[in-house]
């Protein structure tokens, strides 16, 4: 079992389906006091399908598997890209997890779903800018079912809300991921979990526990590294080496290139020249031949003539 995870196990946890839905479809009967959030997933268990959500009657001992009213995700799980989609909440609203209709956000101190930091009310804009980070929703946090600002500063007592997610693989082998969250203020401080105190996150290379005692949120082999997709910098004198050797290969190349046509091109001229001296050879063999049959009076006795 995983004990710690980086940015996208916590990604997959917040992003994955927060329903385990069941198979009863509209207009079947349900239970609501079977709808329920399962201790090891941390997901909401319900009778009705991944479209549809148990409406409770009046007496709210028996229910209805109604259509959804809402959705949180752009594409939410378990419909097909010709179905109806239900609206999605306007600002100031957020969908809860069954998906029985929009519903205002919530204080500081009121009650929340599980890791829905969107439940939660921030604070003013001006504030909420200064706390946003991508572990927090504009500054709020759901943290315990409880929605709070992550406002906490250096040395101040903090909230942790430490949870381990255990779910099952396609091969039925249980997998688990230990996410902790906090409310102090990110990503510049991280919240102890044994003094419970905001303490400054570590930089690059310095040692850690867990992803959240990093900077980069990102803590593998007990060393605060980059995230993953995180652009590589090159250095100045990376570019410097880089090029040295690209003009050096070009330099090379081209001497090469140089040596190889002359190497050709000197062949060929003593193809050329052995050509000529043949030529000539051949020639001055057949000036001397002629000369010779002059000088003896022609072939067979008799005078030869030009």
């Amino acid at each position: 079992m995983h004990t710690f995870t980086t940015i996208s196990a916590l990604a997959f946890v917040l992003l994955a389906p927060s329903v385990l839905s069941g198979s009863t479809s509209a207009g079947g009967a349900c239970s609501p006091n079977n709808t329920h959030v399962d201790t090891s997933t941390h997901k909401l268990v319900t009778e009705c399908d991944d479209k549809t959500f148990c409406a409770a009657s009046a007496n709210g001992t028996a229910g209805t598997c109604a259509p959804r009213q809402c959705r949180r995700d752009e594409f939410p799980w378990g419909y097909g890209a010709s179905d109806a989609l239900p609206p999605l909440c306007d600002r100031g609203a957020f969908c809860p997890d069954n998906g029985g209709g929009c519903q205002g956000v919530r204080g500081a101190g009121d009650a929340c779903e599980k890791n829905r930091d969107e439940q939660c009310a921030p604070p003013r804009d001006d504030v909420a800018a200064a706390l946003a980070s991508g572990q927090n929703f504009d500054g709020a946090v759901c943290l315990n079912s409880v929605c709070m600002w992550a406002n906490v500063t250096l040395g101040q007592g903090c909230v942790v809300d430490d949870t381990t997610y255990v779910d099952t693989g396609p091969n039925g082998q249980q997998f688990g991921n230990r996410i902790v969250r906090h409310n102090c203020r990110t990503p510049q401080l991280y919240c102890d979990t044994n003094a419970l105190q905001c303490f400054p996150t570590k930089l690059l290379g310095e040692g850690c526990a867990m992803d959240q005692e990093c900077r980069s949120y990102n803590c593998v082999g007990s060393v605060c590294v980059d995230p993953p997709g995180m652009p590589h910098e090159v250095k100045a004198w990376q570019y410097a080496v880089s090029v040295t050797i690209v003009v050096i290969s070009m330099a090379v190349t081209a001497t090469m290139l140089v040596m190889i046509h002359q190497r050709v091109r000197l062949r060929q001229h003593r193809e050329l020249r052995d050509y000529y001296y043949e030529q000539i050879s051949l020639r001055q063999s057949m000036f001397a031949l002629h000369r010779r049959a002059a000088a003896g009076g022609g072939l067979g006795g008799k005078k030869y003539r030009d």
